[in-house]
């Protein structure tokens, strides 16, 4: 008997979104179809026991139990779709990069923890990467790593198989993500809460998308009715002849009042269809404008042949503490982290962050200035950031005061 979402949707353990759906019904799945297959374990098995020098000893128990979990999916054609159209929506029909799934637990198996449905998944995407994408051994080592690394930690502490922080596995696992130099890079959409504009000059302009409160430091609040909100701006307007809209400063200030933007002197630059490079900050490499030209450098070389079907890189973003405009008032003049905020255009957030937050070592003079600022009424944001492509090539050259 055929079968159709309904069947899956009980196997399902979240509200399924309407591009699941669709992807359903583009095209049949067949629910004998193991999950994984032999072929695929066997490539994780072999990276796993390259990046180990084991021989498969480490990976041979949990190879086990993934099998129990693929055997017992069989024996269920409903619970075996949905997992198939899981791997589908997860590897196959979309950017590894654009896979999140809101949803505590993705598969309800009785008996079976959420941790040990991610595990499962998360080897689908290893499994897809090295059998299918197929990255340089070499640059995909540290994602192997990551693998083994978070199951193990999973396992230590539960006493069971499994691994947890799911999205993030996801996408280390899914063969998009990769160390250059100092910095790690991951491919992903410019954000569509702003549009930026460049001249003919080669100048480029950042225009706010949406309605926010404004607070008296240019800072975005969390709601239009904040109370410390002291003007509240209107929202991007596109016009047969220009874009009227509220312009961000690159010191990530936002003007409170909208200005236009004739059509005949600005064309948009980027947009939230414009393929950019994410930029994942290490704790430990220098934290300078030569290293970051290096890294861009190379990323750039690799991606721009490695997501030749997804289009072309338009240049780089990073969705960090490290670019919040705030950081100006928290940190010395001569701050490494001020200097490189100099270099790239600062767009502010309404996401809020604390002293609590796992960045600021406990006890530290950042978190105690930090807490020392939220008290006296301050809101703290998360900071954007971006580099246009022509710049990213000369990093550094571009600057501004903050």
């Amino acid at each position: 008997m055929p079968i159709d979402f309904a069947d899956l949707r009980p196997c399902l353990a979240f509200e399924p979104p309407a591009d699941l759906a669709a992807l359903f019904a583009a095209r049949p799945l067949d629910p004998t179809r193991p999950l994984l297959t032999d072929a695929e374990l066997a490539a994780v098995r072999n990276a796993v026991s390259a990046h180990l020098q084991d021989g498969g000893k480490w990976f041979s128990p949990l190879e086990a139990f993934l099998r129990g979990l693929i055997d017992r999916l069989l024996t269920n054609p409903s619970m075996n779709a949905a997992a198939l159209l899981l791997r589908r929506y997860l590897t196959e029909a979309r950017p590894p990069w654009e896979t999140h799934l809101s949803a505590p637990t993705l598969l309800d198996l009785p008996d079976v923890d959420a941790g040990a449905v991610d595990l499962l998944f998360v080897t689908v995407a290893l499994a897809y990467t090295l059998t299918v994408r197929k990255p340089p051994a070499d640059l995909n080592a540290e994602n192997v790593g990551a693998y083994v690394g978070y199951t193990d930690s999973y396992t230590k502490e539960h006493g069971s198989w499994g691994i947890s922080l799911r999205d993030w596995n996801l996408l280390c696992a899914g063969g998009c993500m990769f160390l250059f130099h100092t910095l790690k890079f991951q491919p992903e959409r410019f954000s569509p809460d702003f549009l930026v504009l460049r001249n003919r000059a080669g100048e480029y302009r950042t225009l706010l998308r949406g309605a926010h409160g404004l607070a008296a430091d240019g800072s975005l609040t969390q709601s239009r009715s904040d109370p410390h909100a002291v003007r509240v701006t209107s929202p991007l307007e596109t016009t047969e002849t220009g874009y009227i809209a509220h312009e961000v400063l690159p010191n990530g200030v936002v003007c409170p009042c909208p200005r236009t933007f004739p059509k005949d002197e600005w064309a948009v630059a980027l947009d939230e269809n414009c393929l950019m490079l994410g930029m994942h900050i290490p704790s430990q490499p220098p934290y300078t404008v030569a290293e970051h030209r290096t890294s861009m450098a190379q990323a750039l070389d690799f991606y721009a042949t490695f997501l030749k079907d997804h289009g072309e890189i338009c240049g780089f973003v990073c969705y960090s503490w490290l670019y919040s405009a705030q950081n100006k008032h928290l940190l010395p003049p001569e701050s490494r982290i001020l200097e490189m905020q100099r270099h790239v255009h600062l767009c502010p957030m309404c996401a809020e962050l604390d002293e609590s937050l796992t960045f600021l070592r406990p006890g530290s003079a950042l978190q105690r200035r930090l807490a020392d600022f939220r008290a006296a009424g301050n809101a703290y944001h998360v900071g954007y950031m971006y580099v246009p492509l022509d710049e990213a090539r000369t990093f550094g050259r571009f600057r501004h005061e903050l």
